[in-house]
């Protein structure tokens, strides 16, 4: 979530978004930010976005702003059947990954570019 800037984009192009921090100061600066556009599609959540929302899942799409040394395995069963989640992936050196579930237990995975992200880390502060 951060700031609240990227949730706010994706509101105007996905029918729900669904964003989380882990951060309380981070999550409550995206809510002060975003309460005055009053955005219906949106909503906010602090927690360890290493979960997922397994209560609101299948999704059809996932989006990860930090990168792990893997995606986790909860966030890829949140994904609906030919749904496509896009995460940085890797530690020092970071690529852009795009996983696509093709299955029940079956994904594929495709590396887009190299990039560089903040790391992900669980739990919440």
């Amino acid at each position: 979530t951060g700031c609240g800037y990227q949730a706010a984009v994706l509101s105007f192009v996905a029918r729900e978004v669904y964003s989380i921090e882990r951060i309380k100061p981070l999550h409550e600066l995206a809510k002060t930010n975003l309460r005055p556009l009053r955005i219906s599609n949106l909503r906010l959540q602090y927690g360890d976005g290493m979960l997922g929302l397994p209560q609101v899942a299948p999704f059809d799409g996932i989006i990860l702003a930090a990168a792990g040394l893997e995606v986790p395995q909860a966030l890829l069963e949140q994904l609906a059947i030919g749904a496509h989640l896009v995460a940085p992936v890797g530690a020092q050196v970071q690529h852009l990954q795009r996983i696509t579930r093709i299955g029940k237990s079956e994904w594929a995975s495709e590396t887009l570019e190299a990039c560089h992200f903040v790391p992900l880390r669980p739990g919440t502060i």
